[in-house]
Protein backbone atom coordinates (compact mmCIF):
# COMPACT_ATOMS: atom_id res chain seq x y z
CA UNK A 1 0.00 0.00 0.00
CA UNK A 2 1.32 3.38 -0.60
CA UNK A 3 2.16 6.06 1.47
CA UNK A 4 0.47 9.61 0.82
CA UNK A 5 2.54 12.24 -0.16
CA UNK A 6 5.74 10.10 -0.51
CA UNK A 7 7.51 10.00 -4.08
CA UNK A 8 7.10 6.78 -5.68
CA UNK A 9 10.19 4.65 -7.09
CA UNK A 10 9.76 2.20 -9.89
CA UNK A 11 12.55 -0.55 -9.98
CA UNK A 12 12.84 -2.38 -13.54
CA UNK A 13 13.77 -5.85 -12.75
CA UNK A 14 16.32 -7.03 -15.82
CA UNK A 15 16.43 -10.74 -16.17
CA UNK A 16 19.65 -12.79 -15.69
CA UNK A 17 20.73 -14.40 -18.98
CA UNK A 18 24.65 -16.04 -18.32
CA UNK A 19 24.73 -16.23 -22.25
CA UNK A 20 24.97 -12.41 -22.85
CA UNK A 21 27.93 -12.30 -20.00
CA UNK A 22 29.53 -14.91 -22.13
CA UNK A 23 29.31 -12.99 -25.19
CA UNK A 24 30.72 -10.31 -23.26
CA UNK A 25 33.70 -11.62 -21.98
CA UNK A 26 34.48 -13.33 -25.36
CA UNK A 27 34.07 -9.64 -27.32
CA UNK A 28 36.54 -8.17 -24.51
CA UNK A 29 38.82 -11.30 -24.92
CA UNK A 30 38.51 -10.99 -28.83
CA UNK A 31 39.49 -7.35 -28.91
CA UNK A 32 42.34 -7.81 -26.15
CA UNK A 33 43.78 -10.45 -28.78
CA UNK A 34 42.89 -8.10 -31.88
CA UNK A 35 44.80 -5.28 -30.48
CA UNK A 36 47.92 -7.01 -29.37
CA UNK A 37 47.38 -9.00 -33.01
CA UNK A 38 47.65 -5.56 -34.54
CA UNK A 39 49.93 -3.76 -32.00
CA UNK A 40 52.42 -6.68 -33.04
CA UNK A 41 52.17 -6.67 -36.74
CA UNK A 42 52.44 -2.89 -36.73
CA UNK A 43 55.85 -3.30 -34.24
CA UNK A 44 57.26 -6.22 -37.50
CA UNK A 45 56.62 -3.59 -39.76
CA UNK A 46 58.27 -0.93 -37.94
CA UNK A 47 61.14 -3.28 -37.46
CA UNK A 48 61.63 -4.14 -40.92
CA UNK A 49 60.85 -0.83 -42.25
CA UNK A 50 63.86 0.29 -39.78
CA UNK A 51 65.77 -3.15 -40.89
CA UNK A 52 65.08 -1.99 -44.60
CA UNK A 53 66.13 1.52 -44.21
CA UNK A 54 69.35 0.91 -42.79
CA UNK A 55 70.16 -1.85 -45.32
CA UNK A 56 69.56 0.84 -48.11
CA UNK A 57 71.57 2.79 -46.41
CA UNK A 58 74.30 0.40 -45.86
CA UNK A 59 74.10 -0.37 -49.52
CA UNK A 60 74.21 3.14 -51.05
CA UNK A 61 77.22 3.85 -48.46
CA UNK A 62 79.00 0.52 -50.05
CA UNK A 63 78.56 1.63 -53.39
CA UNK A 64 79.09 4.58 -53.29
CA UNK A 65 82.84 3.58 -51.37
CA UNK A 66 83.13 0.78 -54.25
CA UNK A 67 82.77 3.73 -56.75
CA UNK A 68 85.13 5.77 -55.18
CA UNK A 69 87.74 2.85 -55.34
CA UNK A 70 87.09 2.33 -59.15
CA UNK A 71 87.38 6.08 -59.92
CA UNK A 72 90.75 5.65 -58.35
CA UNK A 73 91.60 2.70 -59.47
CA UNK A 74 90.71 3.93 -63.02
CA UNK A 75 93.00 7.44 -62.28
CA UNK A 76 95.59 5.02 -61.05
CA UNK A 77 95.95 2.89 -63.64
CA UNK A 78 95.58 6.22 -66.50
CA UNK A 79 98.97 7.44 -64.04
CA UNK A 80 100.98 4.62 -64.68
CA UNK A 81 99.89 4.52 -67.93
CA UNK A 82 101.28 7.88 -68.34
CA UNK A 83 104.39 7.40 -66.68
CA UNK A 84 104.96 4.09 -68.50
CA UNK A 85 104.66 6.34 -71.44
CA UNK A 86 106.73 8.96 -70.07
CA UNK A 87 109.60 6.48 -69.25
CA UNK A 88 109.57 4.46 -72.31
CA UNK A 89 109.74 8.32 -74.14
CA UNK A 90 112.72 9.12 -71.68
CA UNK A 91 114.13 5.84 -72.60
CA UNK A 92 114.20 6.28 -76.13
CA UNK A 93 115.30 9.19 -76.47
CA UNK A 94 118.40 8.62 -74.42
CA UNK A 95 118.77 5.77 -76.56
CA UNK A 96 118.44 8.27 -79.90
CA UNK A 97 120.98 10.54 -78.35
CA UNK A 98 123.50 7.86 -77.26
CA UNK A 99 123.09 6.46 -81.35
CA UNK A 100 123.51 10.30 -82.27
CA UNK A 101 127.07 10.64 -79.94
CA UNK A 102 128.50 7.39 -80.81
CA UNK A 103 128.16 8.27 -84.82
CA UNK A 104 129.58 11.46 -84.09
CA UNK A 105 132.72 9.54 -82.50
CA UNK A 106 133.37 7.45 -85.50
CA UNK A 107 133.08 10.62 -87.59
CA UNK A 108 135.26 12.43 -85.53
CA UNK A 109 138.04 9.67 -86.28
CA UNK A 110 136.92 9.72 -89.57
CA UNK A 111 137.74 13.27 -89.87
CA UNK A 112 141.60 12.58 -87.85
CA UNK A 113 142.63 9.93 -90.02
CA UNK A 114 141.42 12.77 -92.81
CA UNK A 115 143.51 15.54 -91.21
CA UNK A 116 146.96 13.44 -90.63
CA UNK A 117 149.30 13.90 -93.28
CA UNK A 118 150.26 10.83 -95.36
CA UNK A 119 149.06 7.85 -96.83
CA UNK A 120 145.11 7.45 -96.27
CA UNK A 121 143.59 3.77 -95.42
CA UNK A 122 140.00 5.70 -95.63
CA UNK A 123 140.45 8.70 -97.81
CA UNK A 124 137.05 9.29 -98.59
CA UNK A 125 136.26 9.31 -95.25
CA UNK A 126 133.35 6.47 -95.49
CA UNK A 127 131.67 6.66 -91.99
CA UNK A 128 128.46 4.70 -89.90
CA UNK A 129 126.64 7.07 -88.75
CA UNK A 130 123.07 6.95 -86.84
CA UNK A 131 121.95 2.84 -86.48
CA UNK A 132 118.89 2.64 -85.01
CA UNK A 133 117.50 -0.64 -84.24
CA UNK A 134 114.06 -0.77 -82.81
CA UNK A 135 111.21 -3.57 -81.70
CA UNK A 136 107.95 -4.17 -83.12
CA UNK A 137 104.78 -5.31 -81.48
CA UNK A 138 105.71 -9.53 -82.56
CA UNK A 139 108.16 -10.77 -80.43
CA UNK A 140 111.62 -10.84 -82.20
CA UNK A 141 110.68 -8.81 -84.55
CA UNK A 142 112.59 -5.42 -85.29
CA UNK A 143 113.20 -2.32 -87.70
CA UNK A 144 116.38 -1.75 -88.21
CA UNK A 145 117.69 1.78 -89.94
CA UNK A 146 121.60 2.19 -91.00
CA UNK A 147 122.99 5.51 -92.31
CA UNK A 148 126.97 5.05 -94.32
CA UNK A 149 128.23 8.54 -95.16
CA UNK A 150 131.20 10.23 -96.89
CA UNK A 151 132.74 12.75 -95.08
CA UNK A 152 135.09 13.95 -97.79
CA UNK A 153 133.31 16.37 -100.15
CA UNK A 154 135.89 16.49 -102.80
CA UNK A 155 135.91 12.82 -103.54
CA UNK A 156 133.09 11.22 -106.31
CA UNK A 157 130.74 8.64 -105.58
CA UNK A 158 131.85 5.80 -103.44
CA UNK A 159 130.90 2.32 -104.70
CA UNK A 160 131.35 -0.71 -102.04
CA UNK A 161 129.52 -3.16 -99.84
CA UNK A 162 127.96 -3.78 -96.50
CA UNK A 163 128.20 -6.54 -94.03
CA UNK A 164 125.51 -6.30 -91.24
CA UNK A 165 126.14 -9.06 -88.89
CA UNK A 166 124.30 -9.78 -85.67
CA UNK A 167 126.41 -11.45 -83.25
CA UNK A 168 124.60 -13.31 -79.94
CA UNK A 169 124.15 -16.23 -77.92
CA UNK A 170 121.98 -19.20 -78.39
CA UNK A 171 121.73 -22.53 -76.45
CA UNK A 172 125.02 -21.45 -74.61
CA UNK A 173 126.51 -20.97 -78.04
CA UNK A 174 128.42 -17.93 -80.05
CA UNK A 175 125.85 -17.08 -82.92
CA UNK A 176 126.37 -14.79 -85.81
CA UNK A 177 123.47 -14.16 -88.33
CA UNK A 178 124.06 -11.72 -91.22
CA UNK A 179 121.06 -9.59 -92.60
CA UNK A 180 120.51 -11.61 -95.42
CA UNK A 181 119.60 -14.37 -92.60
CA UNK A 182 117.09 -12.88 -90.80
CA UNK A 183 115.97 -10.22 -93.13
CA UNK A 184 113.83 -11.34 -96.42
CA UNK A 185 114.31 -7.99 -98.09
CA UNK A 186 118.32 -8.69 -98.20
CA UNK A 187 119.44 -11.08 -100.38
CA UNK A 188 123.25 -11.54 -100.28
CA UNK A 189 125.41 -11.43 -97.09
CA UNK A 190 126.85 -8.26 -99.19
CA UNK A 191 124.31 -4.99 -99.77
CA UNK A 192 125.67 -3.33 -102.18
CA UNK A 193 126.75 0.61 -101.86
CA UNK A 194 126.79 3.16 -103.87
CA UNK A 195 126.25 7.32 -102.95
CA UNK A 196 127.53 10.62 -102.81
CA UNK A 197 126.77 11.66 -99.83
CA UNK A 198 125.12 9.50 -97.71
CA UNK A 199 122.79 6.09 -98.12
CA UNK A 200 120.55 4.39 -96.04
CA UNK A 201 119.32 1.24 -95.45
CA UNK A 202 115.99 0.25 -93.49
CA UNK A 203 113.94 -2.88 -93.16
CA UNK A 204 112.33 -5.18 -90.61
CA UNK A 205 114.32 -8.41 -89.51
CA UNK A 206 113.27 -11.66 -87.61
CA UNK A 207 116.15 -13.05 -84.79
CA UNK A 208 114.85 -16.69 -84.48
CA UNK A 209 113.52 -18.35 -81.11
CA UNK A 210 115.80 -18.44 -78.28
CA UNK A 211 118.39 -16.29 -80.20
CA UNK A 212 120.36 -13.67 -77.96
CA UNK A 213 121.45 -10.41 -79.54
CA UNK A 214 124.11 -8.98 -78.21
CA UNK A 215 126.14 -6.71 -80.60
CA UNK A 216 126.40 -6.05 -84.24
CA UNK A 217 128.85 -5.92 -86.55
CA UNK A 218 129.30 -3.45 -89.63
CA UNK A 219 131.84 -4.00 -91.99
CA UNK A 220 132.34 -1.45 -94.92
CA UNK A 221 134.54 -2.58 -98.05
CA UNK A 222 135.59 -0.85 -101.40
CA UNK A 223 134.08 -2.64 -104.24
CA UNK A 224 137.86 -2.25 -105.77
CA UNK A 225 139.38 -3.46 -103.32
CA UNK A 226 138.03 -5.25 -100.32
CA UNK A 227 140.92 -6.28 -97.85
CA UNK A 228 141.39 -4.61 -95.74
CA UNK A 229 137.97 -3.36 -95.06
CA UNK A 230 137.84 0.67 -95.20
CA UNK A 231 135.70 1.19 -91.79
CA UNK A 232 134.44 -1.78 -89.32
CA UNK A 233 132.34 -0.79 -86.20
CA UNK A 234 130.90 -2.92 -83.59
CA UNK A 235 128.27 -1.75 -81.58
CA UNK A 236 126.26 -2.71 -78.75
CA UNK A 237 122.41 -4.36 -79.35
CA UNK A 238 120.67 -0.89 -77.98
CA UNK A 239 118.60 -1.92 -75.06
CA UNK A 240 115.65 -0.04 -76.49
CA UNK A 241 115.22 -2.64 -79.04
CA UNK A 242 114.54 -5.69 -76.60
CA UNK A 243 111.64 -3.49 -74.82
CA UNK A 244 108.18 -4.12 -77.53
CA UNK A 245 106.77 -0.71 -78.07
Amino acid sequence: MAVKGSKQMYVRLIPHNPRTHVVRIILFIFGFVFSVLVSYLLGVYWTKHQQSSAINQQENAQQKVASDLSQQLTELRTMSEVDRQSIEELRQLVMTQKAQLNAAERDLRVYKDLLTPGAKPNPMGISVGVVNLMSLPEQGHFNYNATVQKLATRDGDFSGFLEFTIKGQQAGESVELTLNQVSTQVTAPSIPLSFKYFQTLEGDLTLPPGFVPLKVELVIKNSENRNPPLVTAELDWPVSADKPK
